[in-house]
């Protein structure tokens, strides 16, 4: 697992799955950028059985938590 906290403005609840949507960006947001990171890390993700979860950031009042998650396979 690697986790990423930050402390930035955070996601809304509401927006957190939205923003791995392809092309998708939080209205009012400045940045650059297409929209479409976040969609390729859970593509990827997905085709290793693996998965991205987001929250709110747990040693912030703001910001983001995010957990990349990675499974070992055992082979005998």
């Amino acid at each position: 697992m690697i986790e990423i906290e930050d402390t930035g403005p955070g996601i809304p609840p509401e927006k957190r799955q939205r923003v791995f949507d392809a092309f998708y960006r939080i209205e009012g947001n400045e940045e650059t950028g297409s929209g479409l990171g976040l969609s390729i890390v859970r593509t990827l993700l997905n085709r290793l059985q693996g998965e991205i979860l987001s929250g709110p950031a747990e040693r912030s009042p703001t910001g983001l938590n995010v957990k990349v998650i990675l499974y070992l396979s055992v082979s005998h």
